[in-house]
């Protein structure tokens, strides 16, 4: 099976640390649930989601520590089933049948909810046929209000306030027992949108199974949707930067971050200001985001990792990147985040983290597992070490036997942690946990 083939091609990437990055196993991620639902044949709807569901499972397994691939499937599986329930929703209205015994009244708007009047009455579907006004269940939100250009009798005229005669009523009464009136089914559903299963006991489970497949292009659409806006993520975090930063401010930042590089280069359209980079060794990472803001005219000053506490007095705002966030606000950054949020909080200086909305992931402080911190292997340290070994007279080959473990990321506590702006917002951290219910569907929390 060549989608089986996919699947495991991405799997053995993630396991062996070939696709890093949560933006890179984001978009890998989504690229491949996207080939998996156009190749896929499922015989309902419930199917798919467990297939979508399996999916995941193996991604996450892969390497638990790149927490964007568990997020976007649970991103996707969200817009699925709100495309699955809209559909199934337009599809599930039941038609009425006008009664022939009381008088008829034409229908003439929508009727008020909890109200169950008799047939014949004006607030009673028994007086006519939604269908043939063109109404249904998905035209229950329309304007109460019709265009006088329409023709249309609003729906609270002189007209329709009042019953016609006392001998209307009285017919209408007699005939309640026998139509139950399109109120009563309005009381029934309560204008709650239908969950899956009950779409499926109100559908032929054949003409469900049909209408499920004629979805498929509905919910490829949702996935494309999902990875149009990982493509454009870094352009619309940087959207809002001129309302964060102000001229002849200093900016300190460290490693590299395509989203910090982002914000910073859109900010310095409409402000001037100068950027500090942390070098963060041993991985160096500072150099490359220093290079790129230079190029770009940006005043940037390249420190060592040491020079943090001593030129924090001179800094106006923290600025950085991260790996992921926790629920709770707290969030996972690169190696020596930490330091420097401290030590920007020890001098009261605002901390603003800029990350995209897709690195929010429905877990909560992960710091006491110790799986949980990506440790890099000694090779960068013991390089680096053994540079500066061989300027002292000493060799690399004293680092032989040594095992060094570093962690990649650290955690940060939420309280640490000020703004965070992304591209839905700037929420604050004790408002992440609402944006992460929102944005999954309770039952996906645990694939």
């Amino acid at each position: 099976d060549p989608t089986y083939k996919l699947v495991e091609q991405l799997v053995t990437s993630l396991r062996r640390r070939q696709t890093v990055g949560s933006l890179n196993v984001a978009l890998a991620t989504a690229v491949l649930i996207h080939t998996v639902v156009r190749s896929s044949k499922y015989a309902n709807f419930e199917y798919l989601i467990g297939l979508i569901k399996l999916v995941g499972r193996q991604l996450a397994e892969a390497n638990p520590k790149e927490l964007a691939s568990g997020n976007i499937i649970r991103r996707i599986l969200r817009l699925i089933r709100e495309e699955y329930r809209a559909a199934a929703h337009a599809a599930s209205h039941i038609p009425t049948t006008p009664s022939t015994s009381a008088p008829q009244t034409p229908y003439t708007g929508i009727q008020t909810p909890g109200i169950l009047a008799p047939a014949g009455h004006f607030l009673s579907d028994g007086s006519s046929s939604l269908a043939g006004f063109g109404l249904g269940m998905s035209n229950l939100t329309m304007s109460t209000s019709a265009s006088p250009s329409s023709g249309r009798t609003p729906l609270f005229s002189p007209e329709t306030s009042r019953v016609n005669s006392a001998d209307d009523l009285n017919g209408a009464n007699a005939n309640a027992s026998a139509n139950k009136g399109f109120a009563a089914q309005l009381r029934k559903t309560g204008y709650e949108t239908p969950t899956p299963g009950q779409m499926t006991a109100r559908l032929d489970p054949e003409e469900f199974m049909r209408q499920s497949a004629k979805l498929k292009p509905v919910f490829l659409q949702a996935i494309e949707e999902v990875m149009g806006e990982l493509e454009t993520t870094h352009e619309d975090v940087a959207k809002g930067a001129r309302e964060h930063v102000h001229s002849s401010e200093i900016i300190l930042t460290l490693g590299y971050s395509r989203t910090v590089e982002a914000f910073l280069k859109t900010a310095f359209k409409d402000r001037k200001f100068t950027v500090i980079v942390a070098e963060s060794a041993p991985s160096h990472l500072g150099h490359r985001l220093s290079h790129s803001l230079s190029q770009n005219g940006i005043p940037t000053l390249l420190i060592p990792d040491s020079s943090l506490h001593a030129l924090m007095p001179r800094i106006t705002k923290l600025v950085i990147g991260c790996h992921s966030v926790l629920a709770n606000g707290g969030l996972f950054g690169l190696s020596g985040s930490l330091s420097a949020v401290l030590a920007a909080r020890a001098h009261s200086k605002p901390v603003v983290v800029v990350t995209g909305q897709y690195k929010f992931a429905p877990v909560w402080n992960m710091n006491f597992e110790h799986g949980s911190l990506d440790f890099q292997g000694g090779s960068a340290f013991a390089a680096s070490a053994g540079e500066g070994g061989r300027e002292e007279g000493m060799g690399a080959r004293n680092w032989e036997g040594v095992e060094v473990e570093s962690a990649y990321w650290e955690y940060v506590r939420p309280e640490l942690v000020d703004l965070f702006v992304t591209n839905e917002g700037d929420h604050a951290p004790s408002y992440i946990y609402k944006l992460i219910k929102e944005a999954y569907d309770e039952e996906d929390m645990d694939l």
